[in-house]
């Protein structure tokens, strides 16, 4: 009886000093300490397997918008934070997994269901550079989910800067080439960053919500597209991921980030075209969020659910 009684008073005090580590804003004390209680209890943080990985990517549930974390060697980055109503959820799966500064954040563009929670994840955590790409003035997004996100940079004093093609960044030991958008596209979906990952031998395709049009301007400008794990663009619908563009990105697996919603996303001649070009499709809408993990070399893959 007494032993049940030191578990239990030792279980309420690791709970108390995560709390108190969150209420003091130090998120990667509190990210050991919640690890901590509940290995106690016999339960494990679903994202702590990635602890034994040098780099990862996690494809966030956030229904039918995008939020993917990224981390390398002790870095942090965000792309896309999903809807307005997510922005508290990524920012606790953040700082979950310890994260206080994120060296990068882009936005890869302007929909609400792409940069909706990013004031939240601005106004939480410390960023050091910021990227939106170059949207035309009259097809720019003026809802409460772009003004939000821009008075937050406003009053962290933060700058949107405007990523190019050819354009490199290094996360640790993670190399982040920019390969889109080539040209100003005609809608806002045609705008996405395209960013192409590299650690090791194994890469990442992430293409926003591009479209057919700009899928075409990126093979016609002779881009090295190949890549082992391809993140869909807009949420598997058939706009997107032409056979042609999946015969040279040729991926292993492919991230679909979706929710249930009156388009019935993902298309079924996507998801067809997917599997013809051999690739193993995860889900967020089926498996929750989708965790890919590597040493440079391999690839591991855990889903939430």
């Amino acid at each position: 009886m007494k032993s049940k009684f030191l578990g239990l008073k030792r279980a309420a005090l690791f709970i108390c000093a995560a709390v108190l580590c969150v209420w003091l804003g130090r998120p990667e004390s509190a990210s050991g300490i919640w690890n901590g209680t509940l290995a106690f209890f016999g339960l494990g943080d679903f994202a702590a397997c990635a602890d034994t990985y040098p780099m990862s990517m996690h494809v966030l549930d956030v229904g039918k918008a995008d939020a993917i974390f990224v981390e390398c060697g002790g870095k942090y980055m965000l792309i896309d934070g999903g809807m307005p109503d997510s922005g508290k959820n990524v920012s606790r799966y953040l700082k979950r997994r310890g994260v206080d500064t994120l060296e990068f954040v882009f936005n890869s563009h302007p929909d609400e269901d792409h940069i909706g929670g990013l004031a939240c994840i601005i106004n939480d955590f410390s960023v050091k550079k910021y990227f939106a790409p170059c949207v035309p003035g009259n097809i720019l997004p003026q809802n409460d989910a772009y003004t939000d996100t821009q008075a937050a940079l406003k009053g962290r004093h933060i700058t949107s800067g405007v990523p190019k093609a050819g354009d490199t960044y290094f996360l640790g030991g993670l190399k982040i080439d920019v390969l889109g958008p080539l040209k100003q596209g005609l809608t806002v979906n045609n705008n996405s960053i395209i960013l192409k990952l590299t650690y090791g031998s194994v890469s990442f395709l992430l293409t926003g919500d591009a479209e057919k049009e700009e899928e075409n301007s990126l093979l016609e400008g002779g881009a090295d597209l190949s890549a082992d794990v391809l993140k869909v663009a807009h949420h598997g619908s058939g706009t997107s991921t032409t056979q042609a563009f999946l015969s040279a990105v040729h991926p292993r697996c492919a991230a679909v980030s979706v929710g249930y919603d009156r388009n019935k996303l993902p298309k079924g001649e996507v998801m067809e075209r997917l599997y013809s070009a051999g690739a193993s499709v995860y889900r967020t809408d089926v498996s929750g969020t989708l965790l890919f993990m590597t040493d440079g070399k391999t690839i591991s893959i855990k889903t939430e659910k």
